[in-house]
C-alpha cells in the first residue's frame, strides 16, 4: 500500500510518499506563514519524484493535532480532500506521538516531545519507548518539569519537537542532567515515523473490523485549547 503522509502542525511542514516501510520521496518546508501556498505544490512534487500517481494511493495519513491551528487546518483540509476525491482512507495522528515515535529509540528510553505554544508553555507528552506515561496535555515549562522531577528523578529524558529549542535555556535550569535536548535539525520529527503508525493503526482497525471508521468525513482537528496547573 502507497501512503500520503502530511504534517503541518508544526514550524516544519512535511510531506512523503511511502510504501512498504520505505520512504519512496519526501520533502520539509520550514516556513509555517506559507502552508497553505506550499502544500500543494509539495505533494505534487513528492508524487513526481517518486513516480506514483495519485490514483495509486491506498491510505493517506496526517497529524491532527496538537499543534498551529492554522497549521492544522491546513494539513487536514489536504488530506481530506484527497481522501474524499480518491475514495481511500483516512488516519489522524496525534502529532506528539509522531514525534517521539520519530527517535527510535530503545523501549527504556524516555522521550518527551514538545510543541511550543509560546511564553513558556507547550504541548507536552512522555513515552518509555513506545508506552505513554504521561497524556499530550497543555501545561506550562514549569508544571511540566516539576512532575517530571517529582517522578523521574535521576533519569534523563530525550527532548524533541520545537518546543525543545524554544525552551532550552529554563528546561535546562529546571531540569539539569535530566534535560537531554535532541539536536534541533532532528526535532522536526520524521514522515516514515507518520507511515509506521498509520500502517499500525489500520492494521489493528481492519482486524477488529472497524476500518471503515477511517473516512474524511470522520476526522477532526484535535486542538488542545486549554492549559493546566496540574496533571
Amino acid at each position: 500500500m502507497k501512503l500520503l503522509v502530511l504534517d503541518t502542525s508544526c514550524k516544519t511542514a512535511m510531506a512523503a510518499v511511502c510504501e512498504d516501510g520505505s520512504v519512496l520521496a519526501s520533502i520539509q518546508i520550514q516556513d509555517q506563514k506559507t502552508h497553505s501556498v506550499k502544500l500543494l505544490p509539495a505533494v505534487e512534487y513528492i508524487l513526481a519524484a517518486a513516480g506514483v500517481s495519485s490514483s495509486e494511493l491506498g491510505l493517506v495519513a496526517v497529524t491532527n493535532g496538537p499543534g498551529s491551528y492554522t497549521g492544522l487546518r491546513i494539513g487536514v483540509t489536504t488530506a481530506k480532500a484527497f481522501a474524499y476525491s480518491l475514495g481511500i482512507p483516512l488516519i489522524g495522528l496525534n502529532t506528539l506521538e509522531a514525534l517521539a515515535a520519530a527517535c527510535a529509540v530503545g523501549e527504556e528510553q524516555l522521550v518527551c516531545p514538545m510543541i511550543d505554544a509560546r511564553n513558556a508553555r507547550v504541548y507536552a507528552a512522555l513515552y518509555r519507548g513506545r508506552t505513554e506515561r504521561l497524556p499530550c496535555c497543555a501545561l506550562s515549562c514549569e508544571t511540566l518539569c516539576e512532575t517530571l522531577r517529582a517522578e523521574y528523578a535521576g533519569e534523563r529524558i530525550l527532548f524533541t519537537g520545537d518546543g525543545t529549542a524554544a525552551n532550552g535555556a529554563l528546561l535546562t535550569d529546571l531540569l539539569g542532567e535530566m534535560y537531554r535536548p535532541l539536536p534541533s535539525e532532528l526535532s522536526a520529527g520524521n514522515p516514515a515515523a507518520i507511515a509506521v503508525l498509520a500502517r499500525e493503526k489500520y492494521a489493528a482497525a481492519e482486524a477488529a473490523g472497524a476500518a471503515s471508521e477511517y473516512t474524511a468525513e470522520r476526522l477532526k482537528v484535535e486542538y488542545y485549547k486549554n492549559y493546566t496547573d496540574s496533571i
